[in-house]
């Protein structure tokens, strides 16, 4: 189970289903009555070696029960203020969110404190009962004691995992996306510049894959000549990952294809609507969002044009509840595609095509329609 990917209110129940508390989650009946006791454990779960954001959920007691909170609760502000006011080494500060939900009938804080590869984090000055230079960190249930430091083994895990040592090639590779400044392109191929041995080669090799073509989305663009091309993910000479790459509007767009969706209505499965989206955070999202070049307005048109009839939902596990909810009010997606009239100009190489690909256009349409108001009734 992947954390990041799930709602808060999935991982409390994932969290209580355990029986315990544990590397990623700790739980307090009432908040901190110290800033410096809180901050400890914040810096704490900052230092893991895992992926995972941790939480730190208020409101449930030692024997898991939910109590809510009767004391004094912390405000985001005071918290982000106080770690701002401290002297970490290398200015690396843990970052913080702190949101409050309702969970069967009970008021909790979660306290969420994001994932970092700047490890070891670490103060300059004591502050409370934590040493200037010790490292504290989180191992199992278990935190640091105050007098103490890090076991060794943990420390140059830390490091490790700083100096992107801990995961595979392709984990570190798609992870290292996220800033383009690292990435030295020339024409079709990239490099990394810090691990010239890590590249990315966009290629138009074989005869189908280079092919001219078209998909229903590509008549949501200003012109719709859409050519297919291959993107490899490398460490040395071997082949990690692959993307099919569409390239659309004549060539101004180039990303990833997005992923088909369908949905099936009836007892026998008789009538299936298909449509096509993405996922925030998925690593096809993220070598979109490599590729893409929003400040470019050619590519800006195009991407807005095509999100108009492609969905992108915010995790996989909101694709799942959203399709469930659309499969449960059929009568809400027929009525809105059949109200609309939106492409009626487009014209294919035969009229059966032409009429799918207005019903696919239309669908895409009324489930972005369907999903804003999903998320504004459900999230």
């Amino acid at each position: 189970m992947r954390l990041n990917d799930h709602s808060i209110t999935n991982l409390i129940s994932y969290f209580i289903s355990k029986g315990k508390e544990g590397e990623w989650w700790d739980f307090k009946q009432e908040w901190h009555i110290n800033m410096h006791d809180l901050i400890k454990d914040i810096i704490c779960f900052a230092n893991t070696v895992h992926d995972e954001d941790c939480y730190l959920i208020f409101g449930v007691s030692d024997d898991l029960k939910l109590t809510g909170m009767q004391q004094s609760r912390k405000k985001q502000a005071d918290v982000i203020d106080a770690i701002s006011n401290l002297h970490f080494a290398g200015d690396n500060i843990p970052k913080i969110d702190i949101e409050t939900v309702n969970f069967e009938g009970t008021e909790l804080d979660v306290l969420k404190i994001f994932d970092t590869d700047r490890t070891p984090i670490y103060l300059k000055k004591p502050y409370g009962s934590m040493r200037q230079g010790c490292i504290y960190s989180r191992n199992g249930d278990k935190n640091t004691p105050d007098n103490g430091n890090a076991e060794i083994v943990e420390i140059e895990n830390l490091w490790r995992k700083r100096l992107g040592l801990t995961k595979p090639p392709l984990e570190y590779i798609i992870d290292r996306l996220q800033n383009k400044l690292e990435w030295n392109q020339q024409g079709d191929f990239y490099y990394n510049i810090y691990k010239p041995e890590y590249s990315i080669k966009k290629f138009d090799e074989h005869e189908d894959v280079g092919r001219r073509g078209d998909e229903f989305y590509s008549y949501s663009q200003t012109n719709e000549s859409t050519s297919y091309s291959m993107l490899d993910i490398m460490a040395h000479n071997t082949v990690l990952d692959s993307y099919q790459i569409t390239n659309l509007d004549s060539g101004r767009l180039s990303i990833p294809v997005p992923e088909w969706g369908f949905l099936h209505f009836g007892e026998y499965h008789q009538d299936t609507r298909s449509y096509k989206y993405y996922i925030e955070g998925s690593d096809r999202y993220r070598v979109l969002d490599f590729l893409y070049n929003p400040e470019n307005s050619d590519e800006r048109c195009a991407f807005d044009d095509l999100i108009n009839v492609v969905l992108i939902y915010h995790s996989e596990e909101e694709r799942k509840a959203f399709e469930g909810y659309v499969l449960a009010n059929p009568e809400k997606l027929d009525s809105l595609v059949n109200a609309s009239k939106e492409y009626e100009y487009i014209a294919t190489e035969s009229e059966l095509k032409t009429s799918e690909y207005k019903k696919r256009l239309r669908t895409g349409i009324a489930l972005n329609t369907l999903l804003k108001g999903w998320r504004a009734m459900y999230l």
